[in-house]
């Protein structure tokens, strides 16, 4: 086993310990293309698990460091999804995923409130 694998699996038990079930949710929205009308609306949601947390992160424009509220987990989001912890729910910005091979060790995203 390699040392990425091992931190892979490393991730997985911290987010089973500290983590809370969550659902991600992506809306496909279909348009009719003659009257160019929303026709239908599908989500898929995905089952995960999640740590939601305020973060010092590099703010690109200013070149500060910043707090922002972040999302740590398992699944890969893309922006624009959906993050829904219990009564709680976020819109999932900027995706930042570990990766130093072709194994994905974590993700994390910068979220703001739905």
């Amino acid at each position: 086993m390699t040392f990425y694998e091992e931190m892979a699996e490393l991730a997985v038990e911290c987010l089973t310990e500290f983590g809370a079930t969550a659902t991600l949710s992506r809306e496909t929205v279909s348009f009719d293309k003659r009257t160019n009308r929303r026709i239908a609306v599908s989500v898929d949601p995905v089952a995960t698990l999640a740590v939601v947390d305020d973060m010092e992160v590099l703010d690109e424009n200013t070149g500060r460091m910043t707090i922002r509220t972040v999302a740590t987990m398992l699944h890969k989001p893309e922006v624009n999804d959906k993050l829904t912890m219990g009564d709680r729910a976020w819109i999932i910005g900027k995706v930042t995923t570990v990766q130093p091979t072709n194994l994905a060790i974590v993700h994390f995203a910068e979220v703001t409130n739905a």
